[in-house]
């Protein structure tokens, strides 16, 4: 982390945004949880259409959150950020619906968010940009 005149800094955001992200991203991982919820209940009951409305209501809360992180940051950077819902998802799993942790589950996770970590790193360019030199679309 830096440090600089508008506070600490993770990436190339303050670290009141990068709060910001992951808590909404915490939201956001909730959805699959009322979404599961939902799916254990009778098609169309009323328990079922209050979890599907939980869902519903918590897709439109970090829609709204998501816009008002993504003024301070990148997209690549929120993005790159989001795939920490999958460590959400397996939490969730074992603190609401009493799941185990398989090391099959946890390799998969690793998978995904290394897959993720090379795939972004890739993007660099040797000084730190996403962006092609300058004069062209890059080595073609």
């Amino acid at each position: 982390m830096k440090k600089n005149h508008s506070g600490v800094r993770i990436g190339e955001v303050t670290l009141k945004w990068f709060i910001a992200l992951h808590l909404s991203l915490i939201v956001n991982s909730l959805a699959g949880v009322a979404s599961k919820m939902a799916g254990k209940q009778k098609f169309l009951s009323f328990r079922f259409c209050i979890c599907y409305g939980m869902v519903l209501v918590i897709t439109f809360a970090f829609a709204l959150a998501w816009q008002q992180v993504l003024k301070h940051m990148s997209l690549t950077f929120a993005f790159t950020n989001k795939p920490i819902t999958i460590i959400w998802g397996l939490i969730w799993g074992v603190l609401v619906f009493h799941e185990h942790v398989t090391w099959k589950m946890i390799l998969g996770s690793a998978v995904i968010l290394l897959g993720i970590m090379v795939g972004v790193s890739g993007d660099s360019g040797s000084d730190g940009s996403s962006l092609p030199p300058e004069g062209g679309k890059g080595d073609v």
